[in-house]
């Protein structure tokens, strides 16, 4: 079985992770959230996450969002699984690296994290912020390489932030969009060209703080869904 899901902030919102609808999965069922995990974000309090994730019965996947802490992520080995690369940050959490197709299940994921963070004013950098945030033009070349293996068509997107076109979209939905505007930020124009050259079946995206589906586009925050056939 799997699930899919949006931010999760560390501790913040780790309580979606004990829905009742959770419970009884084992961990060869997956739990993606569609980045800001933050499970690795402050090193002194890592070992202390990752205890508390163990006890997750389920194995939980995520995409970068743009409140992670780059350089501990990169201190881990990148490996394969399931045909793309993963950071393995413990047994039953993994992260799916930029612009990467996995097949799990049957079922085909384009993987690509990643945005900008419209509060690194407040930010310090090292800290709780990160350049890497953004992704850049090789993390695109990547996609199109790996989608390249399977003719641009995949069953399910995961991103974190979404193409350009949808920010119109979003606007009458999202507070986040009304503050910051519609200028789209690279990651969004990185997506764009990503949707114009793929055909898939869903798009899964957070960023921002909205629960809403806009066709075959679903904005994810607070729910917990099952992944749609």
């Amino acid at each position: 079985m799997i699930y899919v899901t949006g931010e999760v902030h560390g501790l913040i919102d780790f309580l979606k992770f004990g829905e009742e609808k959770l419970k009884g999965l084992t961990r060869d069922d997956y739990v993606i959230v569609v980045g800001d995990l933050g499970a690795v974000f402050y090193p002194a309090q890592t070992q202390r996450m990752l205890n508390i994730y163990s006890y997750l019965p389920f194995t939980v996947l995520f995409v970068d969002g743009n409140h992670e802490n780059f350089d501990e992520l990169e201190r881990y080995e990148v490996t394969e699984w399931h045909g793309g690369k993963v950071h393995r940050i413990s047994e039953n959490l993994i992260h799916l690296m930029r612009g990467q197709v996995f097949d799990i299940g049957g079922r085909t994921f384009l993987t690509f994290g990643g945005a900008l963070s419209v509060d690194k004013w407040r930010r310090t950098e090292g800290v709780d912020w990160w350049p890497q945030e953004m992704p850049t033009e090789e993390d695109l070349e990547e996609a199109f390489r790996n989608l390249g293996r399977v003719d641009f068509k995949v069953d399910y997107v995961l991103t974190h932030d979404c193409p350009t076109s949808l920010l119109g979209r979003l606007e009458p939905f999202s507070s986040k969009v009304q503050r910051q505007g519609i200028e789209p930020a690279p990651s969004n124009m990185f997506l764009e060209r990503i949707l114009s050259s793929i055909r898939f079946k869903r798009w899964y995206f957070g960023h921002y703080h909205l629960d809403e589906d806009f066709g075959e586009f679903t904005c994810l925050y607070y729910r917990v869904v099952p992944l749609e056939d």
